[in-house]
C-alpha cells in the first residue's frame, strides 16, 4: 500500500499501443474511446504510433489546465491520509450542483482505492499543466471527436478545436458525466461518427 502512494499515472509518459495490450486481440487498428482520465490515457500512446488507430472519441477528456478541476483537489485539498482525502473528495462530488454528479460520487468509495489517488491525480495534474496535450491532441492524423455535456460549453478551447477539423458532440443536460445523464444520447453520437468513419463520409 505504501508503494501505490507514490505510484504515478503508470507509465503514461512511456505508454506504447503494445499488441499485447489488447489482450489477445489480432486487431492491428481499432477505435479509441476514452471519457476523463481515460481519455488522457488514450491520447499519450496514440500520439507516438497514430498508425495504428482508425479514430479517436475523446469524451470530456484532459487537453487543458482548465480540465483539471477535479483531479487538482489533490493539491488544493490537500492531506497526509489518502482515506480522508478520497472521503472529501466524493463529498464535494455529491454536493456539486453539476448534473449527475452526485451519482458519480455514490460508488467512488466502492471502485476507488484511497492510496492509489494521489499518485494518479498529481500526474493528471502535471500532464495537464505542462505535458501539451492540446498539441498532441490537434497533431492526431486521423478523426477525432470531442463529446462534452453541455454544460460545459464554457471551455476555452472548443473553437480551436473545431478549427482543426475535430468533431465537437455537445450532450444536452449534461456536464462531466454524459453516460450518467444520458447515456442513449451518448452512444447515439458515437455510432453516428463511427458509422460515417466505415462509410468514408
Amino acid at each position: 500500500m505504501r508503494r501505490l502512494r507514490r505510484r504515478p499515472l503508470p507509465r503514461l509518459r512511456r505508454s506504447r499501443l503494445r499488441r499485447d495490450d489488447l489482450r489477445g486481440s489480432v486487431a492491428e487498428r481499432f477505435h479509441l474511446v476514452g471519457h476523463s482520465m481515460g481519455g488522457l490515457t488514450a491520447l499519450l500512446p496514440a500520439h507516438p504510433e497514430p498508425e495504428r488507430v482508425l479514430s479517436f472519441v475523446d469524451i470530456e477528456g484532459y487537453l487543458a489546465p482548465e480540465d483539471c478541476f477535479l483531479s487538482r483537489q489533490i493539491v488544493t485539498h490537500r492531506t497526509d491520509d489518502p482515506a480522508h482525502f478520497l472521503a472529501g473528495f466524493a463529498d464535494r462530488a455529491r454536493r456539486s450542483t453539476e448534473t449527475s454528479s452526485a451519482l458519480y460520487a455514490a460508488s467512488l468509495r466502492h471502485k476507488v482505492r484511497p492510496e492509489a489517488v494521489r499518485g494518479i491525480f498529481e500526474s493528471m495534474v502535471a500532464l495537464s499543466d505542462h505535458g501539451d496535450l492540446m498539441k498532441k491532441f490537434l497533431a492526431l492524423p486521423f478523426p477525432r471527436m470531442f463529446l462534452y455535456g453541455a454544460e460545459n460549453a464554457h471551455l476555452s478551447y472548443l473553437p480551436e478545436l473545431a478549427a482543426h477539423g475535430v468533431e465537437l458532440a455537445a450532450i444536452p443536460h449534461s456536464g462531466q458525466w454524459p453516460m450518467y445523464a444520458d447515456p442513449v444520447a451518448m452512444r447515439e453520437r458515437i455510432a453516428a461518427f463511427h458509422g460515417r468513419r466505415s462509410t468514408g463520409d
